[in-house]
């Protein structure tokens, strides 16, 4: 539901209060997560280190899984004994039921995980066989069995985010080609849907702008690609991110980088999280590091003032591209975060997307 409603605002920040929160699996899934979650519970982190728990169960669990889940939901039954399934146990063993559906909620959730990698290799060979990306939309025609319509919508978000353009994940039954659409907001359109619906082929587009179901019989697939590629001819071929700040260099302030951190209660649904752009930014080699370059590997820039720029998930090859014995100059994309540690709080910069735009062999 959309925060900008006054009422759905303060029905959440109420319920968000440590002392509201009564669901017992939603309080053992926070303690479980607390420090990643900043030891409370914001819309955004609600949305990222706890509903999808619950919505993996919801699209991949088992009735008993499913059933084990609403149950420990429930006071009067989240804290009954009952026999022990962990890996491990003693015959006899018993455990909370709660304890049980956390562990069984990330089971289900690395099952989910899994059978979404199966899906985005089946239809990334497809955008390589079928040379799709010379489309503005990639339209993935699936046989029913090939990928799980619980998981169809989940696999379109990322494939969207990866190659940066509207994606239709749509199956074969009744008929016509069925299934999840999605748009791709920061190629500038925010009304896929309604680009969809003027073609004047498909059966049906029902739901958000961006997300939303949609049927199209076979006979009308090649000459709805040729609409929407030309609707679509001047979408941007780069994605484009609204910024509330524009800093130069390494004239970032600490403490606004901590006061837009400090705003972490607001972002949530139509209230996007402030991103600020970094431009101009000189790198040299003494200011990167790369952390757990074996196991999760983690970039950080850290600038004289002692704010960190962090990007999760690079490699060594990125690290080594930036290297250079004078600088790498970069304009960043970033999210504002405040990193506790040992009591002492620090101003990150979260790096969303980033540019080299030059180069220098010198660092004067």
């Amino acid at each position: 539901m959309s925060l900008k409603s006054i009422e759905t605002k303060h029905i959440i920040t109420k319920g968000f209060r440590n002392e509201n929160i009564k669901n017992p699996f939603i309080y053992n899934m926070a303690e479980k997560n607390s420090y990643t979650l900043g030891n409370k519970i914001t819309p955004i982190g609600a949305a990222f280190y706890i509903v999808p728990f619950v919505n993996s169960m919801v699209r991949s669990g088992t009735l008993e899984e499913k059933e084990l889940l609403f149950k420990s939901m429930l006071k009067s039954e989240a804290f009954k004994e009952i026999l022990s399934n962990k890996r491990g146990h003693k015959l006899g063993e018993m455990e909370k039921l709660v304890d049980q559906a956390l562990r069984t909620a990330t089971n289900v959730k690395n099952r989910q995980t899994r059978a979404q990698d199966a899906g985005m290799e089946l239809v990334e060979n497809q955008i390589e066989e079928k040379d799709m990306m010379k489309h503005k939309v990639l339209i993935f025609l699936l046989q029913p069995g090939q990928i799980d319509p619980n998981i169809a919508g989940l696999i379109a978000n990322k494939i969207m985010a990866k190659y940066q353009r509207p994606v239709l994940m749509l199956t074969a039954r009744d008929g016509m080609y069925q299934g999840s659409a999605r748009g791709y907001s920061k190629s500038g359109i925010e009304n896929f849907k309604d680009i969809c619906q003027d073609t004047g082929l498909v059966e049906y587009a029902e739901g958000h702008q961006n997300a939303f179901g949609l049927g199209i019989k076979p006979e009308n697939i090649d000459r709805f690609i040729k609409l929407t590629d030309e609707a679509l001819k001047d979408m941007e071929s780069e994605p484009l991110y609204y910024v509330d700040y524009i800093f130069k260099g390494v004239d970032v302030k600490p403490e606004t980088i901590l006061d837009i951190a400090n705003l972490s209660d607001l972002w949530g649904q139509d209230i996007d999280e402030s991103l600020i752009c970094v431009e101009n930014l000189k790198v040299a080699k003494e200011m990167l590091t790369l952390m757990s370059p074996d196991k999760k590997p983690t970039l950080k820039i850290t600038l004289p003032n002692k704010i960190s720029f962090i990007k999760f998930g690079s490699s060594q090859e990125e690290y080594e591209k930036l290297l250079s014995e004078g600088y790498v100059e970069l304009n960043i994309i970033g999210r504002c975060n405040a990193n506790e540690w040992m009591g002492r709080i620090t101003p990150q910069i979260l790096i969303e997307d980033y540019e080299i735009i030059g180069q220098s062999k010198y660092n004067f």
